[in-house]
């Protein structure tokens, strides 16, 4: 997950196909990315992360339930939460890209 560390902002989805819940999340989380990603440019990027082929980061992240997303700032994570509307979602992003000096 190298990649995390490139980008100011990282939004990680957490999620496995085998998830309800994830599955409902799949296409908010897509459009979330093309909405932020339009407002933040490469300042932000968002990743997908199957807990079934890549169980050691996500306990090392301590995700106990599925979807969770964590907001990583150069590599680090700096807040978490289930899943979300859309506009849920766009306020966490937000709120972070502010605090980051993003926005």
């Amino acid at each position: 997950m190298e990649q995390l560390t490139g980008a100011t902002l990282a939004i990680v989805d957490f999620w496995a196909p085998w998830c309800g819940p994830c599955k409902r999340l799949a296409p908010v989380f897509e459009e979330v990315a093309r909405e932020a990603t339009e407002k933040y440019g490469d300042r932000v990027k968002f990743f997908k992360v199957n807990v079934d082929n890549e169980g050691a980061f996500a306990q090392r992240h301590g995700i106990m339930s599925i979807p969770t997303l964590i907001a990583f700032a150069a590599g680090k994570p700096v807040d978490k939460r289930p899943g979300g509307t859309k506009a849920d979602l766009m306020r966490w992003i937000d709120k972070i890209a502010l605090d980051l000096g993003l926005a």
